[in-house]
C-alpha cells in the first residue's frame, strides 16, 4: 500500500510522500495544463470548462482591491494568475507551491502585477499569523495523507485574518452510482489513489470544520465530479 506513516523526512511530511509528489510532478508538470484542461473539457461542459470551475471558486473567494489572497498548493499557477488579473494590480496574490518542476512552469507564465510565487512545505508555511484576507486551495488536498491535509488546513487557518475566508475545490464522491464507479475507476491509475480515497472518507467539509473554520456553503460542479466549500475562520 502506498501510505505509509513510518517513515518521515523533518518537516512532518512522509518520506513517501515527499519522493512520490516530486517524482510524479518531476514529468507531469509538462503536461499538467492540458491534462486539466482536457478532463474538464471532458466532465465540465466542453471547451472553457477549466476556466468556470475556476472562476466559480474565485467568485466565492471575492478578492477586492486591496486585499492579500495566499493561494495554497498553486501548481502550475493558473489560479493564482486568474485571482490576480481579477484584482488587476489592486491587491496582492502569493502562490505557495513545493514542487520545483510545477513553479518553474508557474514562473514563465505571464502574470500581472501583484502576482509572485515561492517555494515552501504547505505544512509549515513561512508567512506571519494571520497576514491574509483570504485562501484559496484548489485540487490538491486529494494529494495529501490525513495528518498533512490537517497540517495545510491548520495552516491556512493560522495565516488568515479573523473571519477571513477559505474556498477549496476538490474531487467529490458523486451521489450517483455509475457516476462513482466511474472517477473512482480513473482515479486507479494516479499514484494519490489512496490519499483520495481517505479524503473522501473523511468527508472534506469535517477536515476543514476540523482545522476551525466556519462551512458557509458548499456546492457541487462538474456532473458532482467537484465539489467547493466556502468556509470561514472562526473568531476564537
Amino acid at each position: 500500500m502506498l501510505v505509509d506513516m513510518r517513515t518521515r523526512k523533518s518537516g512532518g511530511m512522509p518520506e513517501y510522500y515527499r519522493t512520490t509528489y516530486e517524482k510524479w510532478y518531476g514529468w507531469f508538470s509538462h503536461v499538467y495544463d492540458p491534462f486539466v484542461r482536457s478532463m474538464l473539457f471532458l466532465i465540465n461542459g466542453g471547451f472553457g470548462g477549466e476556466r468556470r470551475l475556476r472562476q466559480q471558486a474565485i467568485d466565492w473567494l471575492e478578492p477586492r482591491p486591496g486585499d492579500r489572497v495566499l493561494d495554497i498548493c498553486s501548481g502550475t499557477g493558473t489560479m493564482t494568475i486568474m485571482i490576480g488579473k481579477q484584482l488587476a494590480g489592486q491587491g496582492e496574490v502569493l502562490g505557495v507551491e513545493i514542487s520545483p518542476a510545477q513553479l518553474r512552469v508557474a514562473r514563465k507564465k505571464r502574470k500581472p502585477a501583484g502576482v509572485t510565487f515561492i517555494q515552501a512545505d504547505a505544512q509549515n508555511i513561512p508567512l506571519p499569523d494571520t497576514s491574509f484576507d483570504k485562501a484559496n486551495i484548489f485540487g490538491a488536498l486529494h494529494e495529501m495523507p490525513r495528518e498533512v491535509r490537517r497540517k495545510v488546513l491548520s495552516q491556512a487557518f493560522r495565516v488568515l485574518k479573523p473571519a477571513g475566508n477559505l474556498v477549496v475545490t476538490e474531487h467529490n464522491n458523486p451521489d450517483s452510482k455509475w457516476k462513482a464507479s466511474l472517477f473512482d475507476f480513473s482515479e486507479r491509475f494516479n499514484p494519490e489513489y489512496p490519499t483520495y480515497k481517505d479524503m473522501l472518507e473523511c468527508g472534506l467539509t469535517n477536515e476543514i470544520e476540523h482545522a476551525g473554520f466556519r462551512v458557509v456553503k458548499t456546492r457541487t460542479d462538474a456532473h458532482e465530479f467537484f465539489q467547493t466549500v466556502l468556509a470561514q475562520k472562526q473568531i476564537r
